[in-house]
Parts: structure tokens; sequence; C-alpha cells
């Protein structure tokens, strides 16, 4: 089986809260896991309005 990763930029919808964006990269990231996707990754972007992952080791910490 070929390993596949996943990749989150935690991404801020418009109408969305940061607080939704962090709860649906733990549901996106426990589907990916029970899905069989071998790692989870965050991109790390700084002052990006639409992006809340500036502080991936945070985010990493709260999803495992």
């Amino acid at each position: 089986m070929i390993p596949y990763s996943f990749l989150d930029l935690a991404h801020v919808c418009e109408g969305s809260s940061i607080t939704e964006t962090f709860q649906k990269s733990v549901e996106t990231a426990q589907l990916a896991d029970t899905s069989g996707y071998t790692r989870y990754w965050f991109a790390e972007h700084h002052n990006m309005k639409s992006v809340a992952s500036s502080a991936t080791s945070v985010l990493i910490g709260h999803i495992a």
C-alpha cells in the first residue's frame, strides 16, 4: 500500500472563527487517522488572515 499524507492549512473560511477552524482540523485529523493516512502535516504561514496555522507546534500538540 502506498503511504498517504494529509496537508492541513487550517484555512479560516469566511464567516467562521479560528476556534471553529481548529475544531475542523481536529475532526479532519481524526478522519485521516481512521482512513489510513500515515502522516498529518500543518503548513506554517504568518500574517495571513485566512490561515490559522502560524504556530504549528501548538496545533500539533493539540491534535496529538
